[in-house]
């Protein structure tokens, strides 16, 4: 059900308060993974669009991104911004001296990778790489690591992705957003209000991303991204993506309390 005009989504309140518990960090940092074409660059401008209470596009723009790209998210007062950045990353990739190294990605979450550093495939950064960040502060360091993948193609995900994703698994825990919800079930397209509901989508959690990622069904989330024809925004997108932000936030919180070092 729509919710009555003039109402807050859920958890906005609580996204926008946010703080991190460690003092020495400003803005938590979630790191977004995935394979390119998924939709990390749309969640970002997605979540960006629900606090600007209109649509825009300030990630990609439509190109697949290449390099390490935080956004920050405009805060209740005109000139501030969230405790939280978004950062959207080179996509992840099947084939082998392509996409984004899994040696960069251990980079990019302990601080070593500056902001707007652009990869190569195939010569990951070293200490010896120009805009090495050789003593990252608590800011510069990933607090949260979230998969995306694309619920539309989940199930085709090749043999070579798959190692490569469980490879990452083993030295990273994440969180899941599933994309593209209204593509792998036409029928939410009308309503993506009936996302819980869909046995298609839960089919593909349970099946497909848990089994994939070594996930349970609870840290797996759907959402519906705004894509670059639409000009309006939607109470129902806005609570599946405000949801999964909240839980972002929250597992960042558990991480923090379990390693004050975080």
């Amino acid at each position: 059900m729509a919710q009555a005009p003039g109402k807050p989504p859920p958890y906005i309140k609580a996204i926008k308060e946010f703080k991190p518990i460690n003092g020495s960090v400003t803005k938590a940092r979630i790191l977004l993974l995935g394979p390119s074409g998924v939709g990390k660059s749309s969640f970002v401008n997605s979540v960006v669009s629900i606090f600007k209470e209109r649509i825009s596009n300030p990630a990609g723009r439509g190109n697949p991104t290449s390099g390490f790209c935080p956004y920050l998210i405009r805060g209740v007062k005109e000139g501030t911004f969230l405790n939280l950045a978004l950062c959207d990353a080179m996509g992840l990739s099947e084939e082998n001296g392509a996409g984004l190294h899994s040696d960069d990605i251990v980079s990019i979450i302990q601080g070593h990778v500056p902001d707007g550093y652009q990869f190569s495939p195939t010569s990951p950064m070293t200490p010896e790489t120009a805009g090495y960040v050789a003593a990252p502060t608590p800011n510069k360091k990933i607090h949260c690591v979230v998969y995306v993948m694309d619920a539309s193609t989940v199930s085709n995900v090749s043999a070579d992705l798959k190692k490569k994703l469980g490879e990452i698994r083993q030295r990273i825990p994440q969180l899941v957003l599933m994309t593209k919800v209204d593509r792998a079930d036409p029928s939410l397209a009308e309503d993506i209000k009936n996302v819980d509901k869909s046995e298609t989508i839960q089919e593909k959690v349970r099946c497909d991303l848990a089994a994939l990622l070594g996930v349970p069904d609870t840290s797996i989330f759907p959402v519906k991204n705004y894509v670059q024809n639409e000009v309006k925004l939607n109470d129902n997108c806005d609570v599946l993506l405000l949801t999964a932000v909240n839980e972002m936030l929250k597992e960042l919180l558990r991480k923090t309390r379990s390693d004050p070092a975080c």
